[in-house]
């Protein structure tokens, strides 16, 4: 049985996504993807693009590396202190910027539907929605997105909300779980219903 597995934000913790990915132990026809927010916050950027890469792992754009590529926009005279920090932080960012900025914004398995953060209800289209919202949107009119939408029948998956923690709906999987502020890092496969966890190394950054 061919097997999918989905990972959620990384944000630089590469020896919890080898963990993870070694708990998980896939064979040459299990497919691999991710969130997005493999970038920032955490030790390693470079070498979690690195793991990617030579995994063969699916992603989709979060919002940090959104963040990156406009900030990689700008004269380097005109990026603020914290976009400054960003760049330092993640190292190799030019390196890195190239890889990500191949990433799509939602991914559509066929069963799954991926993004990094949510979907604005009452609209029946991934092409009517604002980006921006598919990748930073928590509530819609106050209430959870992922409440008031089921975006015809797909399994929804998606990252973004560390504070909220694990989500586990029939209709949707939210798998933020904060391995960078210290929690752990989640998996899923829908074929098993199974999550998949390896607890955090340390804490790596503040909520």
């Amino acid at each position: 049985m061919q097997r999918t597995f989905f990972i959620g934000d990384v944000h630089g913790c590469i020896e919890e996504l080898a963990e993870l990915v070694e708990k998980f132990s896939p064979n040459n026809s299990d497919k691999i993807y991710q969130t997005g927010d493999l970038i920032n916050k955490g030790p390693n950027s470079p070498a979690v693009l690195e793991f990617i890469l030579k995994h063969n792992i699916q992603c989709v754009m979060g919002n940090h590396e959104a963040k990156l590529l406009n900030i990689l926009k700008k004269p380097q005279g005109e990026c603020t202190p914290k976009e400054l920090k960003l760049l330092n932080s993640i190292q190799k960012p030019e390196w890195i910027a190239e890889i990500v900025a191949k990433f799509p914004i939602w991914l559509d398995t066929g069963k799954e539907l991926l993004l990094h953060a949510g979907l604005e209800p009452g609209k029946n289209l991934l092409e009517e929605m604002d980006s921006k919202s598919i990748l930073t949107l928590r509530l819609w009119n106050g209430t959870p997105w992922y409440e008031q939408t089921s975006y015809n029948g797909r399994l929804i998956i998606f990252g973004h909300w560390a504070v909220n923690g694990l989500i586990d709906f029939p209709h949707v999987k939210g798998l933020d779980t904060g391995c960078v502020y210290g929690k752990v890092l989640t998996g899923y496969c829908p074929e098993e219903n199974k999550f998949y966890q390896v607890t955090a190394k340390k804490v790596y950054s503040h909520i």
